[in-house]
C-alpha cells in the first residue's frame, strides 16, 4: 500500500473516534466527586451480587494477578492519530474486551481497522464463538452464510448470551476488511483459565507457523490479556513479540485521566507503559452500570432490592459552565 494510501485509511479510521467526541465539555470539581460516589454505589451493589456467585479461587487470584500487572505510572494521553499509526505496525495486538458495553465491540472494530490500514495482513482471534464454527464463520466472512442466520447457527445466545447487536459489528468489520477469523475457545467445555489459557497459546502459535507473516489481533477479556502466566504472557513466551496490549479494566487509569483532562469526551487512548495503553471501553461507571445490570437479570435482583439506586441518567457527566475546574481554582 502506497504511504498516501495508508495515511488516508488511518485518518478515515481516526475520524470514527473524533466524531465520537463531538459536544464535549468540562465537568465541575463537584460533578467529579458526584460521579465517584456513583461508581462506589454502583460497586456497592455489584459486591453484593458477586458474593452469591461464589467466585473460586482461582479466579480471585487470576484477577489480583492482572491487576498487579497494570501499571501504576501516570497515564499520558494518546491521541487517536498517534495510535493508529501504532497499531497500524504493531505485529501482535492484544485487546480486551468488555462483554457488557457496546463501546468495546465498537473499539474492537476500529482498532482492526487501524491495524488493516496497513497491507501486512491481520487475523482476527476472538473469544466468543466455539472452536466447532470455524466452518460457519468463514462461510459468513466468504458471503456464502447471513449474519442474520450466523447468530442460530453458532448457538450465540447459548454459549455467549452477550448482545448480539454488539458483537454483529465485529463480524461485519471482519467481513468488510476482509479479515479472517480465528476460533481458538472452548465455550462448550468446562476448562480451568490456565487451561484456557494455555489451549488458546497452542491454537494461535500453530496457526501462526504456517502463516509466517501473519499479525494478530487478539480480542479477549481483560483479565487473559494482562498478568503473570496469563494468555499474553503465554504467547510472548511462544515467540508472539513485541506485542502492543491495550486494556479497558483499569478505572484507576480513568479517574486520573478525568481528574487531569477534565473532558470525560476526550478520554479515548493513553500510554502506560512498555507497549500497554489505556482503552476506554466505557467509562467505569458505564462499565459497572452495564455489568450490575447483567448480574441483576442472572440473579432475579429488582430495583427495590436497593437502598440507593442508580440509573443511567446518573452515570452522565454533566458540564459545568462557571463551576468547571479552571473557575474553581481562579476564585
Amino acid at each position: 500500500m502506497k504511504k498516501s494510501s495508508l495515511y488516508k485509511a488511518l485518518l478515515a479510521t481516526v475520524l470514527v473516534f473524533i466524531l465520537s467526541a463531538a459536544g464535549a465539555a468540562e465537568i465541575s470539581k463537584n460533578e467529579y466527586n458526584r460521579l465517584r460516589q456513583v461508581e462506589k454505589t454502583l460497586q456497592q451493589q455489584i459486591s453484593e451480587m458477586e458474593a452469591e456467585l461464589k467466585t473460586s479461587k482461582s479466579l480471585a487470584n487470576y484477577k489480583k494477578s492482572y491487576l498487579a500487572a497494570v501499571p501504576a505510572t501516570a497515564p499520558q494521553p494518546a491521541s487517536d492519530a498517534e495510535m493508529a499509526k501504532i497499531l497500524a505496525g504493531a505485529r501482535y495486538v492484544m485487546l480486551g474486551d468488555e462483554h457488557t458495553t457496546n463501546q468495546s465491540q465498537i473499539n474492537t472494530a476500529n482498532v482492526l481497522r487501524m491495524m488493516r490500514a496497513a497491507k501486512e495482513p491481520v487475523t482476527l482471534v476472538i473469544e466468543w464463538v466455539d472452536i466447532s464454527f470455524q466452518k460457519e464463520i468463514d462461510a459468513f466472512l466468504a458471503g456464502s452464510l447471513p449474519l442474520k442466520d450466523l447468530r442460530a447457527r453458532i448457538s450465540f445466545d447459548k454459549l455467549w448470551g452477550f448482545s448480539w447487536a454488539s458483537y454483529a459489528k465485529i463480524l461485519s468489520a471482519a467481513k468488510q476488511l476482509k479479515t479472517p477469523i480465528l476460533l481458538v475457545e472452548r465455550l462448550k467445555g468446562n476448562h480451568s483459565l490456565a487451561d484456557r489459557d494455555s489451549f488458546i497459546t497452542a491454537t494461535i502459535v500453530a496457526h501462526a507457523k504456517k502463516a509466517t507473516n501473519m499479525r494478530y489481533l487478539v480480542v479477549y477479556g481483560d483479565y487473559h490479556i494482562l498478568g503473570d502466566g496469563h494468555l499474553s504472557s503465554q504467547l510472548a513466551k511462544a515467540g508472539l513479540k513485541p506485542q502492543t496490549i491495550l486494556i479497558g479494566d483499569a478505572a484507576d487509569i480513568y479517574w486520573k485521566l478525568l481528574g487531569k483532562g477534565k473532558d470525560p469526551a476526550k478520554i479515548g487512548f493513553a500510554s502506560l507503559s512498555n507497549g500497554i495503553y489505556y482503552i476506554r471501553n466505557g467509562t467505569p461507571l458505564e462499565r459497572s452500570l452495564s455489568y450490575r445490570d447483567y448480574l441483576m437479570k442472572m440473579l432475579g435482583y429488582k430495583k427495590s432490592d436497593f437502598e440507593d439506586w442508580v440509573g443511567p441518567a446518573d452515570i452522565v457527566p454533566q458540564a459545568g459552565g462557571r463551576n468547571n475546574f479552571e473557575a474553581l481554582h481562579s476564585r
